[in-house]
């Protein structure tokens, strides 16, 4: 028995590794269960080396019968990565698209909890939309319908420029224009009121009725005309939300389409704002801002649209019930650039 430990030692003792040794050890496993023989073979006889053979062709075959992944196990250096096909994601760690969406709203909510815990506790109240125009997740504080000011020219606008062509055949290039621009830029009451006796072709309800099909027809259900403005509001009034709002201005970011063919028209409008007292009055100079306001005695609103930055975005502020409203117009400022640094600037 010795001697055959030994034949075994000298032709096995070159493999390396872990294969040679486990190799090895059965070779050995099966001598010691191999049936007792009266005479060992002399050394370097024909039977030596048929025994040789015999016993490696039986630990081989054992060793083909080891259950799946031996083989990974015996490579010593760890399990192979799965092929592409059977790993659910990229072997880098790359996130999935949906971990993606998840990080967006999470850098999302962060802002709007920054927001929220900014927003004055004892000046009106307040609701605020803010949309990441690069990542394009959105996100919003007390959404719902509040009193427009003069944010409903922005939906008068709108009406205007879908029926465009035909209002400038019937009232004349120069007169839509001059009102578009003047409603716009210095939130001028009497151009508003005309555009809407146009779009009414005459009749300021009937205009009333195209604003209102507008924004029913573009999904801005928070926002109706029911006053022209100046007048009481003893019948109706004007509404809107920062949600409708900001999706508006997203449109008009966007640029000319089917739905909204006279977009870079309304940016050029709204770029063109005179009136920057509020979300604009912190911004760094150099970085574009276009906006509308929108005031009433006790109301400050803003909606606008930061733009040519490494980051765009569209933000929205509405207040009411004001007890101050210099403060809060001061509140819009300071909190536009709270979110223009966090996006801009981080």
């Amino acid at each position: 028995m010795q001697k055959i430990f030994r034949m075994l030692h000298r032709k096995h003792s070159g493999r390396t590794g872990l294969a040679g040794v486990l190799l090895f050890l059965m070779l050995i496993a099966a001598v010691l269960s191999a049936p007792a023989v009266k005479a060992e073979p002399a050394p370097g006889s024909e039977e030596e080396a048929e025994l040789l053979r015999q016993m490696e062709t039986e630990v081989q075959e054992e060793a083909v019968q080891e259950p799946d992944g031996s083989e990974e196990i015996l490579e010593g250096e760890g399990m192979l990565s799965p092929s592409s096909e059977q790993a659910s994601g990229s072997v880098f760690g790359e996130a999935s698209s949906e971990q993606m969406s998840e990080k967006t709203d999470e850098k999302m909510q962060t802002m709007i909890s920054q927001l929220q815990n900014s927003l004055p506790s004892g000046n009106g109240d307040w609701a605020v939309y803010v949309y990441d125009l690069v990542n394009q997740s959105e996100g919003s504080i007390n959404e719902h319908p509040m009193q427009a000011a003069s944010l409903i020219k922005l939906y008068i606008m709108g009406a205007v420029y879908e029926v465009y062509d035909s209002l400038i055949a019937q009232y004349g290039q120069d007169s839509v224009d001059s009102n578009l621009y003047y409603m716009i830029t210095v939130s001028d009451n009497d151009c508003a009121n005309t555009l809407v006796s146009y779009l009414g072709g005459g009749d300021t309800s009937a205009g009333m009725n195209a604003v209102n099909a507008f924004c029913m027809a573009h999904g801005f259900t928070s926002s109706s005309m029911g006053r022209l403005l100046l007048q009481s509001n003893e019948f109706g009034d004007n509404y809107t939300s920062v949600m409708d709002c900001g999706r508006f201005m997203r449109a008009v970011y966007a640029g000319n389409s089917d739905e909204y063919p006279h977009a870079d028209d309304m940016l050029s409008l709204l770029a063109s704002q005179q009136r920057r007292h509020k979300i604009p009055s912190q911004i760094p100079g150099g970085v574009s801002v276009a906006n509308k306001t929108g005031e009433l005695s006790d109301v400050e609103n803003d909606a606008g649209i930061i733009y040519n930055t490494p980051n765009d975005v569209v933000l929205v502020f509405m207040s009411e019930h004001l007890a101050d409203v210099g403060a809060a117009q001061s509140t819009i400022g300071s909190l536009s650039r709270q979110i223009y640094d966090y996006y801009c600037q981080s």
